[in-house]
């Protein structure tokens, strides 16, 4: 385990919530739940389009535990606004509830994940 300093970046845990508006068209909206400390470490895969360009990043980010950080949901990297839909949630320590692995993709929040919170 690594020392004091060791979560250094603040995420924002946001939860989805799909609503049907009067003609039944569905929109995502997302709801903040939760400010976690963690560090973000970029993984060796990256998805590229045809032309060889990058088009989406997938990260690790190790993170302090919390009961309400699932898959399905996002994080919002609180200190550039990037998005990370998360894919995946690990507790690395067999259920000590000490820390979580989380693997998440990065988004644009034009992708129609919708746009972030205003802080």
């Amino acid at each position: 385990m690594a020392g004091a300093g060791y979560r250094r970046e603040a995420f924002e845990y946001q939860n989805p919530t799909v609503t049907a508006n009067t003609v039944g068209q569905q929109s995502t909206t997302w709801t903040a739940v939760v400010v976690i400390a963690g560090v973000k470490t970029p993984t060796q895969r990256e998805v590229m389009d045809d032309m060889g360009v990058a088009i989406r990043t997938d990260v690790v980010i190790e993170a302090s535990w919390h009961p309400s950080i699932t898959a399905g949901g996002r994080l919002r990297d609180m200190s550039d606004n990037r998005l990370y839909n998360i894919s995946g949630v690990v507790d690395p320590d067999s259920g000590r509830k000490r820390r979580l692995r989380i693997t998440a993709t990065e988004v644009d929040a034009a992708d129609g994940f919708g746009a972030p919170e205003p802080a």
